[in-house]
C-alpha cells in the first residue's frame, strides 16, 4: 500500500513538474533553475502526508516536533497485529536539516517486532525484536519513513526523534 501511495505521488510531482514547465516556456516565462527546483520541492512537500498513519490509527501517543519528521511516540500494545508509520516524509531538502537522530526503545513480552527506516528504496533495520537502537539519520535528497511492523505484539515502544 505504502510502494503504490508512493508512486502515485511520484507520477503527479513528474506530471505537474512537466506542466508548469512548459507553461512557462510556452508564454515566455525564463525560470531560474533554483527557481524551478524549490517549486518543485514544495510540491512533492505538500504530498509527503499520504505516507503516515493518521493519529487515530495508530495505536500509541504522537507528539510531532517541528516537522512530521521529528517528535515523540509511545505506545503500549497488547497482542496488535499491524503496521504504523510514525515519522517521516518527502523533500528534496528538508528545511530543518539532513540529519535526523533517532532514539529507540523496544521491549517485547510476546509476538514479534520489526522497525525500520525506509529511507528512499532501502530499508534500514533498527531493531528486529526488542532493545535500544540510537543513531543518527542523513536523509538529504531522498525520503525517509520511520515504520513498526507488529505481528500479535505484546508490550512497549518508545520513540524520540529530534
Amino acid at each position: 500500500m505504502f510502494i503504490f501511495g508512493f508512486f502515485k505521488m511520484l507520477i503527479i510531482s513528474v506530471i505537474a513538474f512537466v506542466i508548469i514547465l512548459c507553461t512557462s516556456i510556452a508564454i515566455g516565462w525564463k525560470l531560474p533553475k533554483d527557481d524551478i527546483i524549490n517549486a518543485y520541492d514544495t510540491f512533492i512537500q505538500s504530498f509527503d502526508f499520504a505516507g503516515l498513519s493518521k493519529d487515530r490509527e495508530l495505536k500509541g501517543t504522537r507528539i510531532l516536533g517541528i516537522d512530521k519528521y521529528v517528535g515523540t511516540y509511545k505506545a503500549e500494545y497488547d497482542n496488535y497485529s499491524g503496521e504504523e508509520t510514525i515519522f517521516g516524509g518527502t523533500a528534496l531538502h528538508r528545511k530543518n536539516g539532513d540529519h535526523i537522530k533517532i532514539k529507540i526503545k523496544a521491549e517485547k513480552e510476546s509476538g514479534n517486532i520489526k522497525i525500520i527506516g525506509k529511507l528512499g528504496n532501502n530499508e534500514i533495520d533498527m531493531i528486529s525484536d526488542t532493545g535500544e537502537y540510537e543513531d543518527t539519520i542523513y536523509i538529504d535528497g531522498s525520503s525517509f519513513y520511520l515504520t513498526i511492523r507488529l505481528d500479535n505484539f505484546k508490550g512497549n515502544v518508545d520513540i524520540v526523534a529530534e
